[in-house]
């Protein structure tokens, strides 16, 4: 059963943890993040498909073509419905539309059953979900903090927050991966609250540059 976090448990480890997100916390709390509907799910990672190595507007185009096709939100069986030829209108390559049928059949089958996985810890459920062909790490890690609001999902290859934890930090060079999970580890068990803030505030200077 799907079980929306206590943030404002968060905000408290994060105020006496993590002292230097302090004025995101002020700024931009309480965070307003709520898990998408059990039914979304399937579309929601559908949707990472469709957008790898795609600019954003480009995969939201694809994704308003297909739901035009199947119907909102797109579902396993309805997918299957189409002929290769009626996804690939869409704007799909026939490596992505190959991944989107068969991650369609895996859960028509039970072979990938997202409900029942919704209760395994987070290294499990992403192991489980890496099986599925045409999602990446970024994708999986993104589901769960986003879609799943898991607490405590870091996803390491994200530029924004990357982006941000240098400016957090008055580093020199965006920080790779690995020195990301290092600086971030005070946030444990909070991260992806941590995470919503520093995006609140990417937005916000984004905005902000964007009317000058």
């Amino acid at each position: 059963m799907q079980q929306i976090p206590d943030w404002s448990q968060g905000d408290l480890y994060l105020r006496e943890n993590a002292p230097e997100l302090l004025p995101f916390l002020e700024k931009y709390g309480p965070c307003t993040l709520l898990p998408k509907e059990e039914a979304q799910h399937f579309e929601v990672l559908l949707t990472g498909i469709a957008a790898q190595q795609l600019p954003p507007e480009t995969s939201v185009s694809i994704m308003d073509r297909l739901r035009a096709l199947t119907g909102t939100p797109v579902m396993p069986g309805k997918l299957l419905e189409q002929t290769d030829a009626d996804l690939a209108s869409c704007g799909l390559t026939s490596l992505k539309v190959s991944y989107m049928k068969e991650f369609a059949r895996a859960v028509l089958t039970g072979e990938v059953d997202l409900a029942a996985w919704e209760d395994l810890p987070d290294s499990q459920l992403l192991k489980k979900l890496k099986a599925v062909k045409g999602l990446g790490q970024w994708t999986l890690e993104m589901f769960m903090l986003l879609c799943l609001c898991r607490p405590d999902i870091l996803p390491g290859d994200d530029f924004l927050l990357k982006k941000q934890v240098q400016i957090l930090y008055g580093l020199d060079t965006v920080p790779k991966r690995g020195d990301l999970i290092r600086r971030t580890e005070r946030w444990r068990p909070w991260r992806s609250l941590a995470v919503w803030y520093l995006w609140q505030e990417a937005a916000a200077r984004e905005t902000k540059q964007g009317s000058k």
